[in-house]
């Protein structure tokens, strides 16, 4: 048996969180913008997006792997600056209200208040990651940690985009005020990430 044939698949990422926020990128910054982020991809993982299409060709139902998702982010990391922050404030902003009213509205229903969410948070992790545990926990009245660990594809930016995920689902829960802290990353040098969320009505 060769050595690949060993080898655990690589980690992915569901395709309709990807189109979602492809498709913003296209809007803030237009399709050639949005065709460059396919630039880097190895030739195994180009034939697998369509940059002459809509969200590159990306499949709502379909996984993609790291080797697809990473190059991209980092395109965009390097584009904004800060690890793609602003990106992932801007983009949620849009993209989450969007995916809990659309494709995954029967999934959010579960998570009606914070001790819901952070109950729940695991499973509506695994329906988008292959790889993570995702855990929550209420630390006191308008104060939940959140934890991600043994996750090998984690990205700085995908970090970030997890954190403002998670601030625009309190808000859909009716917390408009909030802020958060991020207290560990993977991408620097922790074994798992940690964010503070505190907030409030």
């Amino acid at each position: 048996m060769s050595a690949s044939a060993l080898s655990p698949p690589e980690p992915a990422t569901k395709g309709s969180t990807i189109r979602e926020f492809l498709l913003w990128y296209d809007r803030r910054y237009g399709h050639a913008e949005t065709a460059r982020l396919a630039d880097r991809l190895s030739p195994e993982a180009a034939v697998l997006v369509d940059p002459k299409q809509p969200a590159l060709g990306i499949l709502g139902a379909s996984w993609y792997p790291t080797s697809v998702t990473h190059p991209m982010l980092t395109r965009v990391a390097e584009r904004i600056g800060n690890e793609g922050r602003n990106f992932a404030i801007e983009s949620c902003r849009e993209v989450v209200p969007r995916m809990i009213g659309g494709v995954y509205r029967a999934l959010f229903r579960s998570v009606t208040s914070p001790e819901l969410y952070a109950r729940h948070i695991g499973r509506l992790w695994r329906r988008l990651h292959t790889t993570g545990d995702r855990a929550m926990v209420i630390r006191a009245p308008g104060e939940a940690l959140s934890v991600v660990e043994s996750w090998p594809a984690h990205h700085p930016l995908s970090c970030w985009l997890a954190i403002y995920t998670m601030t625009n689902v309190f808000e859909a829960m009716g917390y408009q005020r909030w802020s958060v802290e991020r207290l560990t990353c993977i991408g620097h040098g922790a074994a798992r990430c940690e964010t503070l969320l505190r907030y409030g009505t």
